[in-house]
């Protein structure tokens, strides 16, 4: 290793063990044609669609000139949902070639709607929200999106957060943002899922390898392989990636291996994989004003670092019984050890390990039937997931503290808890719809489900043992109905009404008594020793819009929703610590318009989005807040959230983002001064000769200077420690070219 503890290996070695270990693996050989096809075309080419690349079509969905397919969400996805524009929209393993995303965060940003922020100071581990909800790496951090990994439900069962670097994007085939509540995919989906699918070997031999490097020594290589093997179908892809970062202390590193077996006869389809990942990710995080102002490379509190290990093997598998009648399964296994420190100026530094065991199952039975001009869509499933998560957080000694509170030496542990949690859940789903006469294309969908999880909490913690034990479980029925109208090729209307629910997570529970707040965000939020029971959330969302091609080469959608949530669950931080608890804090609302714009002519095309989301609380409340010299501030009704091809060998793209101003975390009563709006541009290129290709991506062509990320904390650095704002400054200017070899 290197003086800074990042890896610093030769390419062209890594390239050759790469290469090496793709050709160890190669039983990968063509066969002639593929036995049993299946005798109900319907299934076989849905089965065909959920694992091939679609065909090429414009950002959001179905080829122009196309008629819209609608069809309702689905837990178990047997097919490629159409992205109707509205509520569904679908990025292809094209799209995500062209964008040469890192993260499944960039992939998604030019989504409308979909917004970054960076709390972490890593680009490995972005704030993603939509419609003013949550998906975040940030432990603490209330979460209101559901993220599936080939049916495999990913927030982690601590605090429901979500560790985006763990996604394979190399190796996915295709994401689905299903935008609004769903009673379909469960608790904790109050503002959207996001629904990820991966490769999978087809029926001729097909290779890659490439290699990338960029600005800050950003290095990497991957490669895949994938085709017939004897009866199966495979594919395995390995990949390494490291960088040092522009900021200080900022560098990140990982390996990654997935595979996959297939098999197609039949009416049978089955797949099993697996994936292996470590990663370590600095987190240079936020810094006071006057300092991001002097040198925003800077890291004010050097140490912080993300290390996980995951082990993930999912079994997928769809049989067709009957003609139109069908049944899915979904089964895994998933472990997770996660390494997490904190370096403060306030408090003893912290060493978190996170160890998290999962195993789950789902089925679902699918009947299609169609009755003269009437068609009917009936889905019908169940689910039951078990997680065993076991925390211990340490505190270490710095320059300042070297003794804990009680005045015993440091290191020593600090808190030893876990949770056994049961969580089921049991849904129906039935979409009727006209198929021929003047009201062709209008459907109906009715969808009710039921869940229910339970938690029993045990505290070995050395100070207080059994200060957080306790039992409770929570339950809630959710329905939701929508009406959709194909009124003519090429357009959709539709009017949607769901319930949501979300249960308080492990660490919210263990976190939410005042009198005992618990170490900051930061650090994972060590649990305190009382064991405090929140109330649940619920939700309840409307939503209208249109989409549709009203000239050739043109397609568009205007979208608006109303999501008013009650008892809703908010993080507060006490003042002049880093100490945070949680507490229901009455009603809130999430509102707002996206819209979307599509041109496509010969070889140009345009696209341009819009969104506006206002996010309000609802209810007066008083809120603990570092910002103030009291240490609290009076929230009002109506007061807002903070953080909201021309040639053919070649491809050239280009982009801007516009993010307007943001309150500040911790200025929820709306008075200090807001982060800046600012832009971003983009452009890329991409050549390809045969098999060979090389591509150039810059990010913040203009190198402009901005900050994505606020909030209030004291200046320990200071005299007097005042509180003072604290940014996250975001990526300057970076450039990174590649090269790739293809066999396909």
């Amino acid at each position: 290793m290197g003086g800074d503890g990042r890896p610093r290996r030769n390419l062209r070695a890594r390239s050759a063990r790469l290469l090496a270990a793709l050709w160890a693996a190669g039983a990968f050989v063509p066969v002639e044609g593929r036995a049993g096809e299946s005798p109900e075309p319907r299934l076989a080419e849905a089965t065909r669609l959920a694992a091939e690349p679609a065909a090429q079509a414009p950002e959001g969905g179905e080829p122009l000139g196309e008629e819209i397919d609608v069809q309702a969400p689905s837990r178990l996805t047997q097919r490629r949902s159409p992205g109707n524009g509205l509520t569904v929209q679908v990025v292809d393993r094209a799209e995500l070639d062209r964008a040469g995303a890192r993260t499944l965060q960039e992939a998604l940003h030019s989504l409308p709607g979909l917004n970054l922020s960076d709390e972490q100071g890593s680009p490995f581990q972005l704030d993603l929200s939509m419609r003013g909800f949550t998906a975040t790496p940030v432990t603490g951090v209330p979460q209101g999106l559901s993220v599936f990994l080939d049916g495999v439900r990913v927030n982690e069962p601590d605090a429901e957060e979500v560790n985006f670097d763990l996604i394979p994007l190399s190796d996915v085939e295709r994401i689905e943002v299903i935008r609004g509540p769903s009673a379909i995919y469960g608790r904790n989906t109050i503002g959207g899922a996001i629904s990820i699918f991966t490769r999978r070997g087809g029926s001729s031999l097909a290779a890659e390898v490439e290699a990338e490097a960029g600005s800050f020594l950003e290095q990497g290589v991957r490669g895949r392989v994938s085709g017939p093997l004897g009866p199966l179908d495979g594919y395995l892809s390995l990949g390494e990636f490291s960088e040092r970062g522009w900021r200080v202390d900022g560098a990140a590193a990982g390996v990654r291996t997935f595979g996959k077996l297939g098999l197609r006869r039949g009416d049978t389809d089955v797949a099993l994989s697996y994936q292996f990942q470590v990663d370590r990710l600095e987190e240079p995080g936020s810094l006071p004003q006057s300092e991001l102002y002097r040198d925003a490379r800077q890291n004010y509190t050097p140490g912080d670092f993300f290390k996980p290990m995951l082990n993930l093997v999912t079994l997928n598998a769809t049989q067709a019984l009957a003609p139109g009648l069908s049944l899915a399964a979904n089964t895994f296994f998933r472990a997770l050890n996660g390494e997490q420190y904190n370096a403060s100026l306030l408090n003893p530094d912290t060493r978190l390990f996170n160890a998290t065991l999962s195993l789950g199952a789902t089925l679902q039975m699918d009947y299609r039937a169609t009755l003269g001009a009437l068609e009917n869509a009936l889905a019908a499933g169940a689910e039951v997931v078990g997680n065993r998560v076991h925390i211990t957080v340490y505190q270490e000694p710095n320059s300042i503290f070297t003794t804990g509170e009680n005045g015993t030496p440091l290191p020593a542990l600090g808190w030893d808890l876990s949770d056994a949690q049961l969580g089921a859940g049991a849904f129906v789903q039935d979409r009727l719809g006209i198929n021929s006469g003047p009201l062709a294309g209008l459907a109906a969908t009715l969808a009710l489900r039921f869940d229910w999880i339970s938690h029993q909490i045990v505290d070995r913690s050395p100070a207080a043992p059994g200060g957080a034990n306790g039992n409770i479980s929570f339950q809630a029925w959710v329905p939701a109905a929508s009406l959709t109208w194909a009124f003519a090729p090429s357009w959709l209307a539709s009017v949607s009404y769901t319930d949501g629910f979300r249960a308080p997570a492990f660490l919210e529970l263990t976190c939410a008594n005042p009198q005992a707040p618990c170490v900051g965000l930061q650090s994972g939020v060590a649990p305190d020793p009382s064991f405090t029971p929140l109330h649940p959330v619920r939700s309840r969302s409307l939503e209208v819009g249109v989409s549709g091609s009203p000239l050739p080469g043109v397609t568009g959608s205007v979208n608006a929703f109303l999501v008013n949530l009650y008892q809703d669950i908010y993080s507060v931080t006490e003042p002049g610590t880093t100490l945070v608890y949680f507490q229901n804090i009455g009603d809130t609302r999430r509102e707002g318009l996206e819209l979307s714009l599509h041109l496509l002519e010969g070889i140009f095309g345009l696209d341009a989005t819009y969104a506006f989301t206002l996010a309000t609380f609802q209810s007066d409340l008083v809120l603990a807040t570092p910002r103030t010299e009291s240490g609290v501030e009076n929230v009002y009704r109506g007061d807002e959230h903070p953080r909201v091809r021309p040639l053919p060998w070649l491809t050239v793209s280009a982009g801007a983002l516009f993010v307007s101003s943001q309150y500040f975390q911790g200025d929820e009563a709306n008075v200090a001064p807001k982060l800046p709006s600012y832009w971003i541009l983009r452009a890329g290129a991409e050549g390809r000769w045969g098999q060979w290709g090389a591509s150039v991506r810059v990010v913040n062509v203009a190198n402009a200077s901005y900050q994505t990320f606020g909030t209030f904390s004291p200046d320990v650095k200071t005299a007097g420690q005042p509180i003072v704002p604290f940014l996250t400054p975001g990526l300057p200017l970076r450039v990174v070219v590649g090269l790739r070899w293809e066999l396909d």
